[in-house]
């Protein structure tokens, strides 16, 4: 078999779904087809843009697009509210779609997927035609508003810049032939995975433009990197295959809400953030790590920034234990009138590296917390828990943020 030429061939297709929540809420509901939406967490003018459709963004309304902003820019604007449950299903069914044309080796988010490409697969003309036939079962199989845009590329990395190149529903082929010409048109912030702070920085280093970025030694990105992954961008920004490394290990679990207007109060939030931080401490346990810090974040109303505070512990993932430390943290909380409210979970230890506390008061305890999640498991979420919440707070089911999707268990 003649394999194809390393410079003109292509490794991986990376896809990359169009307006993604914003689509299924148009596939599910022909009405909104062609229209200007958004969805947001909550129906209130405080809340911003998680997705827009096209028609929403040729308009100028983008993700993080306050609502209030958004009628000011076009009045017909439909704000929709999210439906996470839906987004996770539409995922799972593009998964089946796309493994029907080739095997999906990596799930990058939500709403993004790689694909490596084998012998023949990875001539432009075949890989190209195997993009076609990716789009055709998305539209055949999910439904015709779920476009994607791909990314054939000899690596994932310039797979994600392609399909960036090209929107909605395009495809663009990187070779090391074309390079680096087609990426000299964009942006610093264009580029994956530069973001404004780095940006800054490759400006402080005499880097202003993609063609210096390009021209730059590898040993110069290292500097303004400050370490390795300034080599490993380097390397995949010329189209070596490789990936940088990530640890197999979870590093943080938090989750964040921005409040419904009856919950914008020190107790509304407060509930809130007991419910965040249970749903969190259940995810801890179901992953199979223990917690070493907790944080607490509020951002408030009438532009007066935000607050954090964090605490230390022992290793945990008992959550009336976390509870009791979100009460402490709360007392130092100022009062002014929130608006969203977060917590995280920091120095994950996974369970296998867990160094048990031989001076706990109370091990017993501890037993407590994955007794209420076989409940819940039985009877449906929040079923049982700790203290009473109101029911508006209870309500609160698993969030499809983009770089994670939720599992079953969360709704």
């Amino acid at each position: 078999m003649n394999l194809p030429k390393a410079d003109n061939a292509v490794q991986w297709l990376f896809l990359d779904l169009n307006a993604f929540f914003a689509s299924c809420e148009q596939q599910e509901t022909p009405a909104l087809r062609g229209m200007p939406i958004i969805v947001v967490q909550t129906l209130t003018d405080s809340a911003c843009a998680i997705a827009a459709s096209y028609p929403a963004k040729r308009l100028g309304i983008t993700t993080g697009t306050l609502l209030r902003e958004a009628r000011r820019i076009c009045p017909d604007v439909i704000p929709v509210q999210a439906n996470h449950r839906l987004y996770t299903d539409y995922h799972e069914r593009i998964l089946k779609a796309v493994d029907t044309c080739l095997p999906i080796e990596k799930v990058m988010s939500i709403d993004e997927m790689a694909c490596r490409l084998m012998g023949t697969e990875r001539r432009v003309p075949q890989a190209q035609e195997l993009a076609h036939k990716v789009k055709l079962a998305l539209r055949e199989q999910v439904g015709e508003c779920l476009t994607c845009s791909i990314g054939l590329a000899p690596n994932v990395f310039l797979g994600k810049v392609g399909s960036d190149l090209q929107k909605p529903d395009g495809l663009v082929v990187i070779t090391h032939d074309n390079l680096p010409d087609i990426l000299l048109g964009l942006e610093l912030q264009d580029v994956y995975g530069i973001g404004a702070r780095m940006e800054e920085r490759l400006n402080r280093a005499g880097i202003s433009t993609v063609a210096q970025l390009w021209e730059a030694t590898p040993f110069r990105l290292r500097r303004v990197w400050g370490g390795i992954n300034g080599l490993l961008f380097h390397q995949m920004l010329h189209g070596v295959d490789i990936q940088p490394p990530s640890s197999r290990f979870a590093k943080s679990m938090g989750h964040q809400h921005v409040l419904e207007p009856e919950l914008r109060t020190s107790e509304g939030a407060k509930d809130y953030a007991r419910h965040l931080l249970t749903k969190a401490a259940e995810r801890l346990r179901r992953g199979d790590y223990y917690c070493r810090r907790l944080g607490l974040h509020l951002s408030w109303l009438a532009d007066l920034g935000s607050w954090w505070n964090e605490t230390n512990f022992n290793e945990t993932r008992d959550t009336g234990f976390l509870l009791g430390r979100l009460d402490q943290l709360w007392t130092e909380v100022p009062a002014y009138k929130p608006l969203s409210v977060g917590v995280v979970l920091l120095d994950l230890v996974p369970a296998d590296r867990h160094q048990p506390d031989l001076f706990a008061a109370d091990q017993k305890h501890q037993k407590l917390s994955p007794l209420i999640d076989r409940i819940n498991d039985r009877y449906g979420r929040c079923a049982i828990g700790f203290g009473l919440l109101p029911p508006d707070v209870r309500a609160f089911k698993g969030h499809a943020a983009f770089h994670r999707v939720p599992e079953a268990w969360e709704f």
